[in-house]
């Protein structure tokens, strides 16, 4: 069954749960000039301080083709659902038993995209949202249900849109619980394609 499926996924993207290509950019000291001046605008932005910027990951650089897609999702784990496991960028190369502590994501729209590939997020401003039942009803597969979602962003060259993906914790001032209005993700590309790249700022 399961060489079924990976079949039929390899046949059929629109089955899959993402669909694309991706490569990733170091914004370390050894990084390229436009990298750096990269990381330098997005610390104005978010005004985070140099050495949070500098921990952060590599930018992922992603590419969508027709049907290209990324059905909805979360960027950062919770830390109820992950009692006790550290932050993976805090663990390093030893990543058993950590989880993502992503606190803010930054997306950048580097191409016009002719028809599709907006970016999805289905529980924005939803008073009522719930994720179990989000998920009962498959409404996170956005090349299916993406006009159904609360708040679309056309994917336009030059754009950058910022979200925090957690709350701060009012008693130590870390990170706190995720956010979980956060949930997003890619609708599908009708025609052309879509480049964007995700910088991640982890805390």
């Amino acid at each position: 069954i399961v060489s079924y499926m990976d079949t039929l996924k390899d046949q059929h993207p629109r089955h899959r749960e993402r669909y694309s290509n991706q490569a990733w950019l170091g914004q370390g000291r050894k990084a390229d000039d436009v990298m750096k001046r990269l990381r330098a605008r997005t610390g104005k932005l978010t005004r985070l301080p140099p050495e949070l910027m500098q921990g952060s990951e590599p930018v992922q650089v992603v590419r969508y083709g027709k049907d290209g897609h990324y059905n909805g999702h979360y960027d950062s784990q919770s830390i109820s659902e992950h009692p006790g496991y550290k932050c993976c960028h805090i663990v390093g190369a030893d990543r058993v038993q950590c989880r993502l502590c992503r606190y803010a994501t930054v997306l950048y729209y580097l191409n016009e995209v002719p028809e599709g590939g907006e970016t999805a997020f289905p529980a924005a401003d939803n008073e009522t949202y719930s994720e179990e039942v989000s998920k009962r009803g498959d409404r996170f597969n956005l090349l299916q249900y993406c006009k159904d979602s609360r708040l679309l962003v056309k994917p336009e060259l030059g754009k950058a849109i910022l979200w925090y993906n957690h709350f701060v914790d009012e008693d130590n001032g870390f990170l706190g619980e995720r956010d979980d209005y956060t949930i997003h993700g890619g609708c599908g590309v009708s025609k052309g394609h879509k480049w964007v790249a995700n910088n991640w700022l982890t805390a």
